[in-house]
């Protein structure tokens, strides 16, 4: 499995490689943190502490999912995470790191984001296959206006699937034609049979 246009393995090491950067970043200003006298600059370093640790741990659910060891999140709160704002400062804090860090960055990125959409990607399929499995679901879904008008537009806006629909209903609509035929065929034998027995 790939991610973007990045291998998985070259993926693994750019992921870990910015992990263990951020961890020392951390180690780094939570020593500088105590030397400093004056509360802003405690106040703006604690914020940038902050971003950069759950930026890491967000890092590091992606390694552990790319290399299938959920071993990896022992001792991480990941069930209720906080949602931590990007300081203003961390643009300028991560370009004083050097341009090989801002490139790194990027690419982590990247492929962090890459790697999100393909998990999204695959819970959506497999809730998808879930839902048109289940019979009480498919018969919930039909009374659903903003479903059907999603379902629509989707094969509406691909031409094959929108073909395919036109020939499922052709062949349904023969079918039904077909079997009205037979019906009104046996409606008349049975007519025919039946008036001499009422005649006798």
């Amino acid at each position: 499995m790939t991610d973007g246009e990045y291998s998985l393995q070259d993926s693994i090491d750019t992921i870990s490689a910015v992990i263990e950067r951020k961890k020392k970043e951390i180690s780094d200003l939570e020593g500088k943190l105590k030397r400093y006298r004056k509360q802003e600059k405690k106040d703006a370093v604690s914020e940038l502490i902050r971003y950069i640790n759950a930026d890491m741990i967000s890092y590091i659910t992606v390694l552990a999912d790319m290399k299938e060891d959920d071993s990896i999140l022992e001792g991480l709160d990941i069930d209720d995470p906080d949602e931590v704002e990007r300081p203003d400062c961390y643009d300028r804090y991560l370009e004083s790191q050097g341009s090989d860090v801002v490139d790194q960055e990027m690419k982590a990125d990247e492929i962090r984001a890459d790697h999100c959409a393909l998990v999204l990607d695959y819970w959506y399929r497999d809730i998808g296959e879930q839902a048109l499995k289940s019979k009480k679901m498919v018969k919930h879904m039909l009374k659903d206006p903003y479903i059907l008008s999603v379902i629509g537009e989707t094969i509406f806006d691909d031409d094959e699937l929108f073909s395919k629909l036109s020939g499922f209903v052709d062949d349904s609509k023969k079918k039904s034609k077909k079997k009205s035929k037979k019906g009104k065929k046996r409606s008349r034998r049975t007519r025919t049979c039946f008036h001499p027995c009422r005649n006798r």
